[in-house]
């Protein structure tokens, strides 16, 4: 019998290393970078050689302006109203008639009615007042007189530069009133010049005096720019609306 050969297994060799990556990792990268720096600079290089390519034209319309804006003159100060109604507006009241005389207790002191007595007009001085003051008033000036038993009363009620519906929206307020006290709307006239706001009133229906006497009252009152010219007559006989028509447009005339 054989005797059995022991195998010697041969000593086993050693194990491969992995291969270290870091180093390799760097190089590509650093290639890579480099090749992206190359070609960045290779396509500016051929960017800058070549002509600018130029844009097209814009298709938009230039705007036109019509030479008539462009070459207005500015109003003088003669033409220009404004400059005289931010004045004195005292001084732009229509003076007294001849042969008139003034009232023993004038409305007013110096040609100005303060805004207090201003609103001791209205049926309700307080409401009167917050409305007035929302809608920019600035000052009203006021100028009186006596013919016979008649009296008349102007005032030039002016506002804001910046409301420019307040004088006008005073108007039509105040129509209503003036309709109501002279006997309806068959006693109104429209101002000539359908482009001013206003007219006058004057009619048969009498009011009591509070000593229990009648009179009759006629109004006068239109727009010019901030302004709104109101006149008062009171007399003891019906009011003639030509006269008082004519007094309404020498007082706008002087505006």
């Amino acid at each position: 019998m054989s005797t059995p050969v022991e195998l010697t297994p041969e000593p086993a060799t050693e194990a491969a290393k992995p291969r270290p990556r870091g180093r390799t990792a760097k190089i590509m990268a650093a290639a890579v970078a480099l090749g992206i720096l190359g070609g960045a600079g290779t396509g500016y290089a051929v960017q800058a050689a070549r002509k600018p390519t130029p844009l097209p034209p814009l298709a938009v319309a230039q705007p036109q302006y019509p030479s008539a804006h462009r070459s207005a003159p500015a109003l003088t100060a003669a033409e220009d109203d404004m400059v005289k109604t931010d004045g004195d507006l005292t001084q732009l009241l229509v003076p007294a008639p001849s042969g008139t005389k003034p009232w023993s207790t004038p409305p007013g002191t110096g040609g100005w009615l303060s805004i207090t007595d201003f609103f001791e007009e209205f049926t309700k001085p307080d409401a009167a007042m917050r409305y007035q003051l929302s809608h920019g008033i600035r000052r009203v000036a006021v100028t009186s007189w006596m013919r016979g038993a008649d009296s008349y009363e102007v005032e030039l009620v002016q506002y804001r530069h910046d409301e420019g519906d307040a004088p006008s929206a005073y108007v039509d307020d105040q129509s209503s009133y003036a309709l109501d006290d002279v006997g309806g709307s068959n006693y109104y006239a429209q101002m000539p010049d359908s482009a001013i706001t206003g007219g006058v009133w004057a009619g048969p229906k009498q009011l009591q005096n509070p000593d229990g006497g009648t009179y009759y009252r006629g109004y006068g009152m239109a727009r010019h720019g901030d302004i709104v010219v109101v006149i008062y007559v009171h007399s003891p006989h019906q009011i003639d609306r030509k006269p008082l028509m004519d007094l309404l447009q020498s007082q706008l005339e002087r505006l």
